[in-house]
Order: structure tokens, then C-alpha cells, then sequence
């Protein structure tokens, strides 16, 4: 970003006028006393200002805005964490002949010689936390910073300043982690919670059929789903009047002459299977030959 396009020698005639400058380019006359003369604006210099000037070069310099973009990470005043500043700004040159008489032509050079150091001091009195106060400092206090007191000197104006900042990459990757094991476990006991109701819904359904007899639909409804295995298994164990009620109906089952041995077999081993812990030799059975007539108690505890 050269703000001086071009540098000629001065050549006097009495027949050709001196280039009129614009709004987009003006005309800095140097004589050989280091003495400045500008020309912007739709103005141009005079014959007899030349010659009384003496004027040896003319620098044509550039006027319009131009905008220089900064992007780097710095460091924050958390240890270890680090800001992503993205800043654009815009400027152009309001005094050529500082430009000229400073030699600040290249006015890339002179951004970056400065910028990182001023950005990079400023971000050391902000936290991690603090992006957001970071970039309204930036915008707020740019004006009073030290390039803009450098670039003042060039003869350069700043019109804007447009930044955004934001946690560095690596930084960002650490706290889109923390946020999906958050989101993770958020969704595991919402899971959780969902099964358990379903278990429970299951239970209660369970122990209906049970109470009705209907040890079949009990054992296909608890192998569903085993968190409501559990949950009937410890309400089985537990509960003394549910043991009481269970024994009895598996008493007229294995006495009912209407179920044969097949169905009398296949009916225990699914309850067996539910309730592992039932006092049922399953190899003793025999419905039509040998009916039970009586029943061991349960134990208080599973052994």
C-alpha cells in the first residue's frame, strides 16, 4: 500500500501549466531547502509559485481511503489463553506534505511496525472472558493510541476502526470439547430418565399380570426392558403380600389339570427367568401326574 504513486522532476515552461491535483490525488512540490508545497483539492500551482518556490520535484500522492486488515492471535491476560483479533482500518492521507517530508509513502510498513505491539499491549489488561471489552477498547481508545499518534505525524487520518474478537482457535476447540460433554451428559440423563419412566410403566403392567395370573404377557413385558426387570425384581423381593399372591397363583397353576405339562413347563420357565429366585424345580413338574400341593415359603432375603 504505497500512498506516493510516483515521483517526477519539476519542469518549468511558460507554455504548459502545472497538473491540477483532485479529490483523489494531490501534488507535493519540494525545493532543494526541503521546503513543502501541497496541492489538493482541484488545485493546481501556479507559474509564478513554481519559480518563486524553486521547486526541483513533485511527489503525486494517493488520497483516497484505503483500509489495512489486521488478523493475528495474541495473548490475554489469562495465562495460557490467547485473543483472535480481526481489525480493519480505515485511513487516508489528509496531509501530504507530512507524508512526503516523512517519507511514509509505503504506509503498509509503517501499520505493521506498529500495530502488533500496540494490539498486543493493550490485550495484556484483558482476561479471556473479557473479549467483548477488548474490542470496545479497541474501537473507544484507538484514537488516542500510539500509532495513531505515529500515523498523525505521516500526515494520515484514521476515519474507522472495525474489529472482532474472539477466543484464539485452539481455545475455542476447548470449550466447544467442555461444551459437548456438557450436551452429552445432559442427553444421558435425559435417557436415563426416559427408560426409568418406561421402566416403570412396564412394572406396574407387569405386576397387573402377575396379580391376574398372566405370568406368559409378564415374562415377554419384563424382557422389554431390564431396568424393569430390576425394578420388579426388587418390588418381588421386597414386598411380603406380593410374594404371598404370586406363591398362590403358581400354586393353582401347577394344580390345574386343564394346563398339561408342556404349558405348565413353559409357563414356569419364563416366570424362572423373571424371577430367577422362585422355589419351582422345574424338572419336578408334572401338572397331570403329580400336582403340587403345597409350596416352600420364600426366604425373607435372596440367598
Amino acid at each position: 500500500m504505497n500512498l506516493i504513486v510516483e515521483v517526477n522532476d519539476v519542469k518549468f515552461s511558460f507554455l504548459e501549466k502545472q497538473p491540477a491535483s483532485s479529490m483523489t490525488h494531490a501534488f507535493v512540490y519540494v525545493n532543494h531547502a526541503n521546503q513543502y508545497c501541497a496541492v489538493k483539492n482541484g488545485d493546481r500551482l501556479s507559474r509564478s509559485e513554481l519559480r518563486i518556490g524553486k521547486y526541483k520535484k513533485v511527489y503525486s500522492v494517493d488520497m483516497q481511503q484505503h483500509t489495512f486488515e489486521y488478523n493475528e492471535e495474541v495473548p490475554s491476560a489469562t495465562r495460557g489463553r490467547r485473543f483472535s483479533v480481526h481489525l480493519f482500518i480505515d485511513i487516508a492521507v489528509d496531509r501530504p506534505e507530512l507524508l512526503v517530508q516523512q517519507n511514509a509513502g509505503e504506509i503498509g510498513i509503517l501499520i505493521s511496525n506498529n500495530l502488533p505491539l500496540w494490539v498486543e499491549s493493550e490485550a495484556r489488561f484483558f482476561s479471556i472472558e473479557e473479549e467483548l471489552g477488548f474490542a470496545r477498547h479497541i474501537e473507544e481508545f484507538f484514537q488516542t493510541s500510539s500509532l495513531v499518534k505515529v500515523l498523525r505525524e505521516a500526515g494520515i487520518v484514521v476515519r474507522a476502526v472495525r474489529v472482532l474478537v474472539r477466543q484464539g482457535f485452539r481455545d475455542q476447540r476447548h470449550d466447544e470439547a467442555i461444551a459437548d460433554l456438557d450436551r452429552n451428559a445432559e442427553l444421558s440423563a435425559y435417557q436415563e430418565a426416559l427408560d426409568l419412566e418406561e421402566a416403570r410403566r412396564i412394572s406396574a403392567t407387569i405386576k397387573i399380570s402377575l396379580e391376574d395370573g398372566d405370568f406368559i404377557t409378564a415374562g415377554k413385558l419384563a424382557e422389554k426392558n431390564e431396568m424393569a426387570k430390576l425394578i420388579v425384581d426388587s418390588e418381588f423381593s421386597q414386598n411380603q403380600t406380593f410374594k404371598q399372591v404370586v406363591n398362590q397363583q403358581l400354586l393353582n397353576m401347577i394344580n390345574d389339570h386343564s394346563i398339561d405339562q408342556a404349558e405348565a413347563e413353559q409357563r414356569l420357565a419364563k416366570l424362572k427367568r423373571l424371577f430367577p429366585y422362585l422355589p419351582v424345580d422345574l424338572e419336578k413338574v408334572n401338572a397331570k401326574k403329580r400336582p403340587f400341593r403345597e409350596l416352600p415359603s420364600y426366604p425373607n432375603e435372596r440367598e
